[in-house]
């Protein structure tokens, strides 16, 4: 288990500290969301969510467009540049991942 984990403000990558951001990121990584639906999903008000993509924008891990369906709709995604980033900072920490892996027979592997 990582014990360095970065600082919960920061700038670029170090934002994934934060478990809400973290959240975020999990949801936009599925598919493109507006701030609202978003902020549903996650339980957060729609301006603490706001925030949280604005910062996430501004760190270049997220980007944001408008709908091609609703040219007033915004839709916030993963940067498509930042998916190594995003997967080698999680790789990094323990976070979603099961603290011991086992085989099909239930004995543990060599980690």
């Amino acid at each position: 288990m990582a014990t360095d984990v970065p600082k919960r403000n920061g700038s670029g990558i170090e934002l994934l500290a934060d478990p809400t951001r973290r959240r975020i990121v999990a949801a936009l990584a599925l598919r493109a969301r507006r701030p609202s639906s978003l902020a549903e999903e996650i339980g957060l008000s729609r301006p603490a969510t706001t925030r949280q993509l604005h910062l996430l924008r501004d760190a270049g891990l997220v980007r944001s467009t408008r709908s091609m369906v609703d040219r007033r709709a915004i839709l916030f995604t993963i940067d498509p540049r930042s998916h190594g980033p995003i997967t080698a900072w999680l790789a990094r920490t323990e976070i979603g991942r099961p603290t011991t892996r086992t085989i099909t027979d239930g004995r543990p592997l060599d980690p």
